[in-house]
């Protein structure tokens, strides 16, 4: 079941393109991971969906809600994780969790104040003396602190060690469990990797690609010498074998699906060390943007 749909989503700014023509679907119950530099359109696309944003053209639908003509409704089943979350400082850690639990009909201040002791946040200090990491652990808490079914979160791991990227990674996939359906957008690719069930790339405002990570995950990426002429792939591995580059003497190729089908051919075709890894986000990111290859792991 379709929860979250656009079909043909633009928003301009005068002359400028924010986000132009993009349609995607989100299943229920699953994880979407939204990859893509400063500037890619990952903030805006998310905005048009809470109804923040007026659209240029094309809709957006969550849970068959008009997300321009029908935001409050789309607001009542979405929670909600802003990417610049600003938090009143004067207040307390857990009066701020009571306040915004209030807030909703299905918000609950119990799970907050757990939420809050697993990611070993003191609720009772000041928000202005808390630092920007913890912070940033309290808005991650009110967001996951109510029962919506569509979590919507924009960067939730930024200003984040490891370990809370990974607690909270965790506290997704629980409410995947629990079949919450979860839109976030990240710069760290393996969270992205580790956790989504299909990832979406934009670049300048436009979704170039949608994959499916379970196909991702039985692809590979070789890489060897070659001292003379590629054999030419036979058309009946037209389908599996991909050259991705050549620069000298040295070759990448994606192999989709079975391995094995592909192993004979790669035996008769010149080449030396050669080196198999499973395809990861990385080689897909870095074909999108080669300008791109420090983006942080």
């Amino acid at each position: 079941m379709t929860f979250v749909e656009t079909d043909q989503l633009s928003k301009s700014f005068g002359s400028f393109s924010a986000l132009s023509n993009c349609s995607l679907t989100i299943e229920k119950g699953t994880i979407f991971g939204l990859l893509g530099p400063n500037g890619a359109g990952k903030s805006t696309l998310i905005r048009l969906l809470m109804g923040f944003l007026t659209p240029t053209g094309g809709r957006a639908l969550i849970n068959g809600l008009n997300c321009h003509q029908q935001s409050l409704a789309v607001r009542q089943v979405t929670s909600y994780l802003p990417g610049d979350a600003r938090l009143d400082r004067q207040y307390r850690g857990r009066t701020i969790l009571k306040l915004f639990t209030a807030l909703r009909l299905d918000g609950c201040l119990t799970k907050a104040l757990e939420i809050a002791e697993f990611l070993e946040l003191d609720v009772q200090r000041k928000v202005g003396s808390m630092s920007t990491g913890m912070r940033q652990k309290l808005a991650v808490t009110i967001a996951l602190a109510n029962d919506a079914p569509l979590i919507v979160m924009d960067e939730p791991t930024a200003n984040l060690d490891p370990t809370v990227r990974q607690q909270i990674l965790g506290l997704l996939r629980l409410k995947r469990e629990e079949g919450k359906t979860i839109l976030f957008s990240s710069h760290i690719l393996d969270e992205v990797e580790s956790i989504s069930d299909t990832v979406g790339f934009l670049k300048h405002g436009k979704l170039i690609t949608i994959t499916e990570m379970a196909t991702l995950r039985n692809n590979h990426r070789l890489t060897g010498s070659i001292q003379q002429t590629l054999p030419s792939i036979p058309k009946s591995l037209s389908d599996e074998i991909q050259l991705v580059k050549q620069a000298e003497n040295q070759i990448t190729l994606e192999v989709k699906g079975d391995l094995l089908k592909s192993l004979e051919w790669l035996k008769q075709s010149n080449l030396s060390d050669i080196v198999i890894e499973p395809a990861r986000l990385r080689s897909l990111y870095e074909d999108i943007h080669p300008e791109r290859t420090e983006l942080k792991q």
